[in-house]
């Protein structure tokens, strides 16, 4: 399983690594070079001294301050060596701690300044400085620093010098160590206590079971970029507690709708057990009833569930939608007249594409409850509107309806109490309806008009 605290960490190690290195390597090269620059500093400082201090006289060259210069450069001290080459490449001038040997001259010539490192002639290691320049005339002759050039070495040991950078190579490498060690340390605990907030949330999440859904996420408490997915998983838990809520409702509901049948279907069992002489064909009729309510109710929720489901078949034909209307409305015709229901009708012409079994299922629910629902003498309108698409709209005047009710009206086994009508209603029509619908690819919504007091139910097909 992939793991974003692994990722992070490797990610997090590789760059730092990279980084320490790169630094860590850098600060070593520049202290490196500044050690040896101070030692090549040295040299110059001495080699410039050689140069004002040095004079022709006549075809030869001498040091000033010779005394001075000896005890810096005499074999009491064989740190610090010079020699200095005439044009010829003959030594003109070399330090007494040379005793007598040569200093190894420098590759190639000319004015520029070379520094190389060499083997002294004692045998221990060395770095030497190279200048050319030229000797002053001593004063008594006049003039100024002409002829030929000569070239300068000077050189001393380097043993301190690498003394300092073997220290130096150590304090890298023990310092780099350590660095490393705090990277490999402090990483994970870094990045542990970073994602502390994400394992709290995980952990309140997993404590969220179907009996505490009203449990919601401390956004105010989160990290700004936990907050939005706190706020995905509250709003989750208010549709998974709705959703449950409606479940527990539903079985409520069906528990109590088929209470009614089953007791029924008991009582007539055990009077027929009881006294079976005295046994009428009522009976038989009574317990046919009960069990064709009950059928009707488990149908009613199978097709709910294949809807939601979306395993119904579909099978649309083109049609009159208007001719589908009056067919639909024929077995309610009597009914409505009983009731004293005045019904207009307005269908032009319209050519439809739907399923004719579902179509008539939606406007048998439909139909059957403004017939039933329209108090004694009411209104019952039914109008086709063909622009942009069917548009049927079935309206009947009400009067116990509020506008807090429609947005129940669609939830299974909802009827508003007031409008109950023994065993004739489940609740499941207006639910199965639109569910129907949407199998369809149309769409069914519902609406109370205020003025004059009309529940519109709104058929579309938008296609």
């Amino acid at each position: 399983m992939r793991s974003i605290r692994r990722r992070l960490t490797r990610e997090l190690l590789g760059v730092s690594l990279v980084l320490v290195a790169g630094s860590w390597g850098a600060f070593f090269l520049a202290a490196r070079a500044e050690l040896i620059e101070q030692f090549d500093a040295t040299l110059r400082a001495r080699a410039l001294t050689l140069t004002t201090l040095t004079v022709r006289e006549g075809g030869h060259l001498r040091l000033e301050a010779a005394d001075r210069l000896g005890r810096e450069f005499s074999m009491a001290r064989p740190r610090d060596f010079f020699e200095i080459w005439a044009s010829d490449g003959l030594a003109a001038l070399r330090s007494d701690s040379l005793g007598g040997a040569d200093l190894v001259p420098p590759r190639g010539s000319g004015s520029r300044r070379v520094v190389w490192n060499l083997e002294l002639s004692n045998g221990r290691p060395g770095r030497a400085l190279a200048v050319n320049f030229q000797p002053r005339p001593e004063k008594d002759q006049g003039g100024s620093a002409t002829g030929a050039e000569v070239r300068l070495a000077v050189a001393s040991t380097r043993e301190g010098l690498d003394e300092a950078l073997a220290e130096l190579e150590g304090i890298a490498a023990i310092g780099g160590i350590l660095l490393l060690l705090a990277i490999f340390w402090g990483v994970p605990r870094i990045l542990r206590r970073g994602l502390r907030p994400l394992d709290s949330m995980a952990e309140r999440v997993s404590l969220i079971g179907a009996d505490s859904l009203a449990a919601r996420l401390p956004v105010d408490e989160l990290p700004a970029e936990l907050r939005p997915i706190a706020d995905r998983l509250n709003d989750l838990l208010v549709r998974l507690e709705n959703s449950f809520e409606r479940e527990r409702r539903f079985s409520a509901d069906l528990a109590h709708e088929l209470r009614t049948p089953i007791a029924e279907l008991r009582s007539l069992a055990e009077c027929a057990l009881k006294w079976p002489e005295s046994r009428e064909a009522s009976t038989d009729r009574d317990v046919l009833a009960s069990a064709r309510h009950m059928e009707t109710l488990v149908t009613r929720l199978l097709a709910l569930a294949r809807g939601e489901q979306e395993q119904l078949q579909v099978q649309p034909v083109e049609f009159a939608l208007g001719d589908a209307v009056v067919d639909a409305w024929a077995p309610f015709a009597e009914r409505a007249g009983e009731r004293r229901l005045k019904v207009a009708f307005d269908l032009p012409a319209v050519e439809v594409s739907a399923d004719p079994f579902l179509l008539r299922s939606i406007l048998h629910n439909l139909f059957d409850n403004a017939v039933d629902y329209t108090p004694p003498g009411g209104e019952i309108r039914v109008a086709l509107d063909a622009g942009g698409g069917a548009r049927l709209r079935i309206s009947n005047t009400v009067a116990a309806l509020d506008a807090d009710d429609i947005p129940r009206f669609f939830d299974r086994f909802w009827r508003k109490e007031a409008a109950r009508s023994g065993q004739q209603h489940f609740g499941l029509g207006l639910p199965l309806a639109r569910t129907f619908a949407r199998a369809m690819g149309w769409s069914l919504s519902a609406d109370l008009a205020p003025l004059p007091r009309f529940l519109v139910f709104t058929l579309e097909n938008s296609r």
